[in-house]
């Protein structure tokens, strides 16, 4: 089995590859996600001649650490920048795309205000990109209700019965990094300089469609694309061709910048 080897522990990965791509993309998945819920995503890219490389994180899937424990922001960066390396040793001179859902985009952003060199380009889904009032209160644990997340009942099925899925676990990391990125997003995400596609349901319970408009608005490098009435989990939502399809036009538009 692959594993990435870090100080926390080995991490395990997936790699969706395709014949002779024409770019990779390094994805993070969400609170209570692993990388067996992205087939259907993998074989999309695939399609289009892009690689898909995607990392469970820690605590998470068959990684080790705590249920839902991710632990910092910086852990999770250095997963995805493990893997950007294995992906650019497969192929050396591949552009390289930064994604993340949920969490896994506050990480994806990060990177991209801190390296913005060395991608082409960053795709976000479902960020939470202001504060969650239900993570604000004192009780640590988190309970979703599986409906907030996607109306697709193949995805459905796999977050109830799936044993590597979750909805319910202790939040207190979760929050405290999610914090940091707040408080950060305000003063900073006004200069992200990479090219960055949003791709966010309207009917996203859990990080409102509201905040990425706003920040769309103001930021000329961040486009948004809505999906009218998707829930949070947008890549395994009903419309996932349509996201899938979003994404990979963004991806080969911005790929020639890389040799301009």
């Amino acid at each position: 089995m692959p594993f990435l080897e870090h100080p926390r522990g080995r991490a395990y990965y997936r790699h969706w590859a395709a014949p002779d791509p024409q770019a990779a993309v390094v994805f993070l998945h969400g609170f209570g996600e692993h990388t067996g819920l992205y087939h259907r995503y993998g074989f999309a890219l695939n399609a289009a001649g892009i690689d898909l490389w995607a990392v469970d994180q820690f605590g998470h899937g068959l990684t080790v650490g705590d249920r839902g424990d991710f632990g910092t922001i910086e852990d999770s960066a250095a997963l995805a920048d493990a893997l950007t390396e294995l992906a650019r040793q497969e192929y050396p001179g591949l552009p390289v795309i930064a994604q993340g859902h949920s969490y896994g985009a506050v990480v994806t952003l990060f990177r991209a205000l801190e390296h913005g060199d060395r991608y082409p380009g960053a795709v976000i889904s479902g960020a939470p990109l202001v504060a969650v009032p239900e993570l604000l209160d004192a009780d640590t644990s988190i309970d979703l209700d599986p409906e907030w997340l996607s109306s697709d009942p193949f995805y459905f099925d796999s977050i109830v019965n799936d044993p590597l899925a979750f909805v319910d676990a202790d939040s207190r990391a979760l929050t405290r990094e999610l914090d940091r990125a707040w408080n950060r997003f305000g003063a900073e995400l006004p200069t992200l300089a990479v090219p960055t596609l949003a791709v966010h349901g309207t009917n996203d319970p859990i990080a409102p469609v509201g905040a990425v408009r706003a920040y769309a608005e103001t930021v000329a490098p961040l486009e948004l694309v809505e999906f009218a009435g998707a829930r949070h989990d947008i890549l395994n939502e009903t419309v996932h061709r349509d996201v899938a399809a979003t994404i990979v036009a963004f991806i080969h538009r911005v790929i020639p910048t890389v040799d301009e």
